[in-house]
């Protein structure tokens, strides 16, 4: 299995949110509470059946509460030879830094 790529709520802030697949892998009523600007919704548990929609030409980013539960995805992902990055800190780390966060369910992003 190949490691997967870890980068800091820093790195991510450097990258250009709209336009990367940055998939937050939390539950529903976590991410209408607070999520980082792009990110798309898919609960760790229906990252399985969706394997088909994950990109295979471009990194992955996922991410969660705290970067424990978007490992686990990330680590499932790089068996088919997807390009995980975790995200080391989550979401968590994202708002309590300071940087602007998304909330609210109008028009859930899911991925």
């Amino acid at each position: 299995m190949t490691e997967i790529g870890e980068i800091s709520i820093d790195e991510l802030a450097k990258l250009d949110l709209e336009n990367i697949c940055l998939v937050d892998v939390r539950e529903e009523y976590e991410f209408i509470e607070m999520r980082v600007p792009g990110a798309e919704l898919l609960p760790l548990a229906e990252v399985p059946e969706n394997i088909n929609k994950f990109p295979l030409d471009r990194p992955v980013y996922l991410i969660c509460a705290s970067g424990n539960r978007s490992k686990v995805a990330g680590d499932f992902l790089s068996k088919f030879d997807i390009d995980a990055i975790n995200i080391a800190g989550g979401t968590k780390d994202w708002v309590s830094s300071g940087r602007a966060y998304d909330f609210g369910d109008s028009d859930l992003p899911l991925y």
